[in-house]
């Protein structure tokens, strides 16, 4: 990334880069510039975009998701220094802002389940003959590659919510066309049983439409597409992968981040080393609050670290590690450490797993605001 170091002491900000002319940020002396605030990382960090470039700032005021900052640019050598002159309200985030809130906001889903609530649940239920198919079975599958109570043992679940969600439709397809004789009933299969398949029908069907929001509709694809994009960077770069996974419980929908880490091939797994799985999960729960699990395991020795932030949730975590290591060692696994630390709610709340994602080397700047 062009941007190495920036600092902003009281309302002004510094910019440090690296000397390669082709690294710089296309500014000029006395430009006004626009920055953009794709992302807030709590306590004291934020991702920012000015002029088509993400960085990493590290910050000392309040800066929210979307909001717009103009600046003044001061000086641009030997380090550039810019004076933030105003912050707006701002557009929709993209993908470096859509988790925040530890992914409970819902991404991408929301946006659909904007719509369907209303329309499905019972206070504000349509007239069964205003719904179309294509409405219901979007609904239906919503509900089905949801984690609920009854799905909580099953096996199978992840493999069954990433084939439904939608981010393996491509592929999916690509599998069907190449697989030539009966290809179009496998189309017309999966169709039926993709959450992003099923919405591409929608947005064909003029009578769907008259029910879904065309603005929000959109926003559902270009959202699942930027997470979609992004795995697919950090698969190859990082060997990890990010799943947003609803949560259907009481009749509520909740939102759960799952940071899947296979590992970088650059590493010495790749040389032959041993390899070290590694799962990251971000929970809403209702009584307990925001509870983050983060898992190690290294042939069949697992290392587990719970994070909480409340002492009677950490001294409940304590008192269940029995129960959890006789849980885990029936699959065959040996467990090395179960810890429970405490850490306070406005930061854990605001944890996204995406941060595991983005590297901060890439595009970092030490913003002082």
């Amino acid at each position: 990334m062009s941007i190495d170091h920036i600092l902003i002491p009281s309302s002004k900000v510094d910019l440090h880069t690296k000397k390669d002319s082709a690294l710089r940020l296309p500014v000029r002396k006395n430009e006004l510039v626009e920055g953009r605030v794709v992302k807030s990382i709590p306590p004291h960090h934020a991702l920012l975009e000015i002029k088509g470039k993400q960085v990493v700032a590290q910050i000392k005021v309040s800066l929210r998701q979307g909001d717009i900052a103009s600046f003044k640019v001061q000086e641009v050598n030997p380090q550039y220094i810019l004076k933030l002159v105003e912050v707006t309200g701002g557009q929709k985030p993209v993908v470096g802002g859509l988790l925040r809130g530890g992914g409970f906001s819902g991404f991408p889903y929301r946006f659909l389940l904007d719509i369907l609530e209303p329309l499905m649940t019972h206070g504000g239920k349509t007239a069964p003959g205003n719904l179309t198919d294509i409405v219901v079975k979007v609904w239906a599958l919503l509900q089905e590659m949801s984690l609920g109570p009854d799905k909580v043992q099953n096996p199978r679940f992840l493999h069954s919510f990433i084939l439904n969600s939608g981010m393996l439709l491509e592929h999916k397809l690509k599998s069907a066309f190449l697989s030539g004789m009966g290809a179009r009933n496998q189309i017309k299969a999966l169709i039926g049983q993709d959450l992003k398949a099923l919405v591409l029908g929608a947005l064909s069907d003029p009578k769907s439409m008259e029910l879904f929001s065309a603005e929000s509709t959109k926003h559902f694809l270009d959202s699942l597409e930027q997470l979609q994009f992004l795995n697919l960077s950090a698969m190859e770069d990082k060997g990890k992968c990010l799943f947003i996974i609803p949560m259907y419980w009481g009749n509520k929908f909740k939102f759960a981040q799952l940071l899947i880490d296979l590992g970088d091939k650059s590493g010495s797994q790749a040389n032959g080393g041993d390899r070290v799985f590694r799962l990251s999960l971000l929970l809403d729960m209702s009584s307990l609050g925001p509870v983050r699990a983060d898992v190690s395991i290294l042939r069949k020795v697992i290392k587990i670290d719970f994070v909480v932030c409340n002492e009677e949730v950490q001294r409940l975590f304590d008192n269940s590690e029995d129960y959890l290591r006789n849980g885990v060692e029936k699959h065959g696994f040996s467990v090395q450490q179960i810890t429970c630390v405490l850490e306070e709610y406005n930061i854990l709340a605001e944890t996204s797993l995406i941060d595991d994602i983005i590297d901060p080397g890439e595009h970092h700047i030490s913003l002082i605001i």
